[in-house]
């Protein structure tokens, strides 16, 4: 089987940042996400304007021609703009939706497997997407000459559907922020109110703990954002163990490697450093404060998050 660690958890949680710190482990290669979100294509436009994290235009970089040329080898034509790697069906209808449904609790989760059971097509793109992700994991892995492949997609039902197909020893670190700091940066970034990015860090996280049942416990981990940022040594020793492979230093000028990862800006940054953003504790205004606290406050405790 494939070894996989999954980085699971809201997209504003830190995940590009453990990515790179990750990809510099000599057994581990990534790619960052898998697939080009399409918020990105909406804003660059064309693939001649997206940049891979090597700073060369994603169709023209070599690490992805070569990635190409070897899924299409294996019956799978690919190409990084479009990588059709998502669980989900173009034309929509009921294999869609059970393809594309958030992580739910059991009974919705018990009437997406029955829905599986029964619609041909969902089933049959499932496993279709399945054996893409598997051949373009073996192939980077085989490129990179790494034992574990990192996956930083974040979403749970997509782990989850992964895990169940039995290809994959898969192993998920759910990465977790504070739910105020999440929930600004989702305002910033899109221009969204503060209940509803409230509620979308509400919603991935549950999404998350839901998916946890399907995992041995052995298979999982949560780690925070804050404690990432405080000891990068430590929490980086106590994931190398928890992916099964040796634990090494020397990662802190982590932009020196190669890298060829897809995801947010930060991919293109220079900078190696390692800062907390606290900025949201003085940008949030009191009434957007008490509202998104008076939201993530009960799990936001769990998490270790108390009162400022």
């Amino acid at each position: 089987m494939t070894r996989v660690v999954y980085i699971m958890g809201h997209g504003y949680s830190g995940s590009t940042l453990l990515t790179f710190l990750l990809s510099t482990h000599p057994q581990i290669a990534t790619i960052g996400e898998l697939g080009i979100a399409p918020q990105a294509k909406e804003e660059f436009g064309r693939p001649e304007e997206y940049f891979c994290s090597c700073h060369t235009p994603v169709r023209q970089c070599g690490f992805w021609q070569r990635v190409s040329q070897e899924m299409a080898g294996r019956g799978h034509p690919f190409d990084v703009w479009d990588a059709d790697l998502d669980f989900r069906v173009r034309e929509g209808g009921i294999a869609d939706v059970l393809l594309r449904a958030v992580q739910r609790g059991p009974v919705l989760e018990t009437a997406r497997d029955l829905g599986l059971q029964i619609v041909p097509r969902a089933r049959r793109q499932r496993d279709r997407i399945v054996s893409r992700i598997d051949s373009l994991a073996e192939i980077v892995l085989r490129i990179k000459g790494c034992d574990v492949f990192l996956d930083s997609s974040k979403r749970p039902e997509r782990a989850t559907l992964m895990q169940r197909s039995g290809l994959f020893d898969l192993r998920v670190i759910h990465l977790v922020r504070d739910g105020r700091a999440v929930s600004w940066s989702s305002i910033k970034h899109l221009g969204i109110g503060p209940v509803e990015a409230a509620r979308s860090w509400l919603a991935d996280n549950r999404g998350s703990e839901h998916a946890r049942r399907y995992f041995p416990a052995d298979r999982w981990t949560t780690l925070r954002y804050e404690d990432l940022c405080a000891d990068p040594d430590g929490t980086l020793r106590r994931i190398h163990a928890f992916a099964g492979i040796p634990s090494r230093n020397g990662f802190h000028n982590f932009r020196a490697v190669d890298h060829h990862i897809i995801g947010n800006e930060m991919r293109l940054s220079s900078t190696s450093e390692i800062r907390l953003d606290e900025s949201w504790k003085k940008a949030l205004t009191p009434e957007q404060m008490t509202t998104i606290d008076r939201l993530v406050a009960p799990l936001n405790r769990r998490y270790g998050y108390g009162p400022l």
